[in-house]
């Protein structure tokens, strides 16, 4: 996935630095300084999602608008020296303009942006460092260009999701050997969302990202649980999500005391992601994305009934 190990190539000749990204070096970080994000609560706070099931295919290299043509000649004459690679690139372009570099043209200077955290970088020496692109200037073809699911990359992982919030009864510290340990939510849940969006250089883009949870699943780390594990679908609740088992087909049972100790119980919730390419949080999903996942890990407490039979 698009990750923090971002870099612009700007084809000076040096090793690649980290790129100063997020709203000019913002915490919340993105892959373009102009970049901005706005967050749900849930989506602030708590872990970031994990994504489940096959990689998300993330591009390696793709273009991000950096220049309008006047700035874009100021800032090669600034690296223009005498024998650096800096000369080279600032003639390459010179030359390839007429030295106009698309003055008076409708579009911006786009530079070819890297995420070293994939594993074949072979993009990185084989695209041009900086395209013109406007409506008489194509894309180039065959590397990605940013757009609207790009940003919902980069909110995907923006989102985070608050843990499980699951009761049980009995209560943890207080299960009870051949007791269904029952569960449901302390706080109905809503799904969270994070919005990317530009406006810089005429690009005005925008995704919204939005993880609903749907599937809570509890596993008994304990040989002596009967059954081992259970899922249930969460039921939309007032704008909210929530679960209770009490009527469930299926709900663990410990059929031995934990003795001095606990049994682990995981609690996994699986949030169903999707983005459309707009500000608007309700807006109608486009495409979906892979699932999402918070845990909660849960000791266990399970104590034996003792009865006297006469």
């Amino acid at each position: 996935m698009v990750a923090a190990g971002l870099v612009v190539a700007t084809g000076l000749g040096v090793a690649p630095a980290a790129a100063d990204y997020g709203g000019g070096g913002s915490e919340d970080g993105g892959a373009s300084a102009y970049v901005e994000y706005a967050y749900s609560h849930p989506g602030s706070s708590g872990t970031s999602m994990t994504p489940t099931g096959a990689n998300w295919p993330a591009p390696t290299c793709w273009y991000e608008p950096a220049y309008k043509p006047k700035d874009f000649e100021e800032y090669l004459r600034a690296h223009n020296y005498d024998g650096s690679a800096g000369a080279d690139l600032y003639e390459q372009y010179f030359n390839e303009t007429d030295g106009k570099y698309h003055k008076g043209d409708e579009g911006a200077w786009w530079e070819l942006t890297v995420d070293l955290d994939r594993e074949d970088l072979s993009c990185a020496q084989e695209y041009e460092p900086y395209q013109f692109i406007g409506p008489d200037f194509p894309q180039p073809p065959d590397v990605e260009v940013f757009d609207a699911e790009m940003l919902a990359m980069f909110a995907y992982e923006r989102i985070k999701l608050p843990a499980p919030p699951v009761d049980l009864k009995p209560g943890a510290d207080r299960q009870i050997v051949n007791l269904e340990t029952l569960a449901s939510f302390g706080q109905d849940l809503e799904p969270a969302w994070v919005t990317a969006s530009i406006d810089y250089l005429g690009v005005q883009l925008a995704a919204t990202t939005v993880a609903t949870p749907s599937r809570l699943t509890l596993s008994a780390d304990s040989a002596h649980a009967d059954p081992a594990e259970c899922s249930y679908e969460l039921v939309a609740a007032g704008g909210g999500y929530t679960v209770d088992t009490e009527d469930a087909a299926c709900n663990i049972t410990y059929r031995k005391s934990s003795g001095e100790g606990t049994y682990d119980l995981q609690a996994l919730l699986t949030w169903e992601v999707a983005w459309n390419p707009s500000a608007d949080p309700a807006g109608t999903p486009t495409t979906a994305l892979p699932d999402g996942q918070s845990a909660n890990d849960i000791p266990v407490t399970v104590k034996e009934i003792q009865t006297v039979v006469r």
